[in-house]
């Protein structure tokens, strides 16, 4: 593991928790659309409401 880049760190500990706050909520949002087009990739035919059941599968459980 690598050690934390002093600049990051330093923005980090300057951001208001609000700022934080939605860093991570941009950080969730986009890793759920990444999965969401990983299961339209494996799973070309599913039509939406079958994908975002999917998702909220591997969201809620952690798991394919």
């Amino acid at each position: 593991m690598s050690s934390p880049d002093p600049k990051q760190t330093a923005i980090w500990k300057r951001m208001s928790l609000s700022e934080k706050y939605e860093l991570l909520a941009a950080t969730v949002r986009q890793a759920r659309q990444f999965k969401r087009m990983g299961l339209r990739m494996k799973y070309p035919t599913d039509t939406p409401e079958e994908t975002e059941t999917k998702l909220a599968r591997v969201w809620l459980h952690a798991r394919p």
